[in-house]
């Protein structure tokens, strides 16, 4: 979508894929993904939300997913460096000369990848906020989509957000998102699943009930098992307990909200800030912790965007007998989210 607010203005071979039969293929999206019977052919349209009571928190104990949102409200230098896409914004120097000073909602990619793992990302959660109504949406994407992440002069490439970190950093991400919803995106932080583990082991992890057994895909390893009741956490069990809300397999967007909200709660209550910003200090992102110490921000309600009814699942032939699943998304559908996401009433 066009950006409403600011008119006039502004391959891989390292693939480490799932290798599969034809007959592991059945098994092994039966089991993890639990991909509705013929997505292909249903027409996907409904948008679902979840409401959140209001909340007052720092900016600081956001951090973990929401913390770049206000450097447009004080003063300060913003790094931000150009991607080449559309509706990335040029640099700017401060805020003063910042266009997104007076926009009409703010937009944040928080992105999630292994180092470990090549630098797969395994989380993008896109955040707006309106400054008017204090209002903020927030939106999941499937580590399985299937967008353009690069453009370069042999030709436009095609991949899973899994790998677009690895064609460019964190601004090809950026872009990769940003093309996919046709939607700009102001600012983004690449936080490292050794950073979000440090985090939460520093907590000692976090405690969240579980209304039934479920195992989901891991990323050090092949899976997790998890038991009705309450489960103690780690870092890479939250983030593999969200790409499963994500995609919707067992949890949903009500459990990505909670999740959130179990973390940001934990920060709150057991982190002194000076710890935090050094805990955060790895980030990769365009803006500084050192702005975010001491502002409060009051969000009269979160929503949540759903992605999963527009899921189309589909498989990219590599062989014979080998391919690697893809998610893929109607432009119509993408561009009601996009809608969704930038309204605030």
């Amino acid at each position: 979508m066009a950006d409403k607010r600011l008119k006039g203005a502004f391959s891989n071979t390292s693939d480490q894929e799932l290798q599969f039969t034809k007959e592991d293929r059945h098994k092994v999206f039966e089991q993890i993904r639990k991909i509705d019977k013929d997505p292909q052919t249903q027409k996907k349209s409904l948008i679902s939300f979840k409401n959140l009571a209001p909340v007052t928190m720092s900016l600081l104990v956001v951090g973990l997913c929401l913390f770049l949102f206000m450097p447009s409200f004080f003063p300060g230098n913003v790094t931000n460096e150009s991607s080449g896409s559309d509706f990335v914004k040029e640099s700017n120097t401060s805020v003063a000369s910042d266009p997104v000073v007076d926009a009409e909602y703010l937009t944040t990619l928080i992105t999630v990848k292994s180092k470990e793992m090549d630098n797969r990302v395994y989380l993008n959660l896109l955040l707006t906020y309106s400054k008017d109504k204090k209002m903020m949406k927030v939106v999941s994407l499937p580590n399985d989509t299937y967008a353009q992440v690069a453009d370069n002069n042999d030709g436009t490439t095609y991949d899973k957000l899994l790998h677009a970190y690895n064609f460019g950093g964190a601004e090809s991400v950026r872009t990769a998102v940003s093309k996919l919803l046709n939607l700009p995106i102001d600012y983004y932080a690449v936080i490292d699943l050794e950073t979000i583990s440090t985090l939460i082991d520093s907590m000692n992890g976090i405690d969240y009930d579980l209304q039934e057994n479920i195992r989901v895909r891991a990323i050090s390893q092949v899976s997790f098992e998890f038991k009705k009741g309450t489960n103690h956490l780690n870092g890479e069990q939250i983030v593999s307990l969200m790409m499963a809300a994500t995609e919707g397999i067992s949890l949903d967007k009500v459990d990505l909200l909670n999740l959130m909200n179990a973390i940001m709660n934990k920060i709150e209550n057991e982190i002194p800030q000076k710890q935090l910003k050094e805990l955060l200090t790895p980030i990769e992102a365009n803006v500084s912790p050192d702005r975010l110490l001491e502002n409060q921000i009051k969000i009269n309600s979160i929503k949540s965007v759903s992605l999963s009814d527009g899921m189309i699942s589909d498989t990219i032939i590599l062989s014979n007998n080998e391919g690697k699943h893809i998610y893929k998304f109607e432009k119509e559908f993408l561009n009601s989210v996009s809608e969704e996401l930038t309204t605030f009433k």
